[in-house]
């Protein structure tokens, strides 16, 4: 009598956790486990599958996304939804050169003086994923590892200080320039400055495709003697 007792129990729990939904720390839940407090997961979470497979965990680095109502999650990797990712961050927080100025070309337009123009060097790199790029911190030459779509946005300063009077009236351009395969402007800004100017910036933004082995840099001249300031720039990868 005692063992059809303990069946009928049994039968009768089955049931209960086949059909109804099941509350934790909520007498009403809203779904087929409502879980009213903290959830701890030791291992993995598997999403999907079916009531006779398991459902996917994921690969490391993904996160979980969801499909929308009635629809199992996913995980998905950053690189799949065309976000930015940062790969490079640096700073120029000196003068160079430290003392004296570099020669302007004297005259205009300064797209003709290839002579007269100076790589922007950053001395402080505050952020860097070799697995994108590489930097020459000496040469300010960036390298690209990883084929795609970057963003490179650089803000550069002139410091025209040293410049006496009827020195500092001229053209300011400043250019990312492709250095490989061929040398190519991604873009420029150039600005006309009235005398006595003492300091000239500039903003720039391009997004272009690399390829492994091309490489890149941030260019400035001026027709008048000059010296590079304070800047920065930050590297973003467009991901696919």
């Amino acid at each position: 009598m005692m063992k059809k007792k303990l069946l009928y129990m049994a039968l009768f729990t089955i049931s209960i956790s086949v059909n109804a939904q099941v509350g934790i720390h909520t007498p009403t839940p809203q779904h087929s486990l409502h879980v009213n407090g903290s959830l701890q997961v030791v291992k993995d979470i598997n999403v999907g599958g079916t009531a006779t497979t398991k459902g996917n965990s994921g690969n490391r680095g993904e996160f979980l996304m969801s499909n929308g109502t009635g629809n199992a999650p996913v995980w998905r990797s950053i690189e799949s939804e065309n976000f930015l990712k940062v790969v490079f961050v640096g700073n120029k927080t000196d003068i160079s050169p430290s003392s004296g100025s570099y020669t302007g070309t004297g005259s205009t337009p300064v797209s003709t003086h290839e002579n007269y123009v100076q790589t922007y060097v950053y001395n402080v790199n505050n952020k860097i994923d070799n697995a994108y790029l590489t930097y020459d911190s000496n040469s300010g030459l960036f390298k690209v590892v990883k084929a795609g779509f970057y963003n490179i946005v650089p803000y550069v300063t002139y410091d025209l200080n040293l410049n006496g009077n009827g020195q500092t009236a001229g053209t300011a351009k400043s250019t990312i320039e492709k250095v490989s395969p061929t040398k190519t402007t991604l873009t420029s800004t150039s600005t006309g400055h009235g005398e006595r100017t003492l300091g000239i910036y500039h903003n720039m933004s391009s997004i272009n495709y690399f390829n492994p082995g091309e490489t890149f840099r941030i260019r400035c001249v001026y027709t008048q003697s000059f010296r590079l300031s304070s800047g920065n720039i930050h590297i973003s990868y467009l991901t696919p």
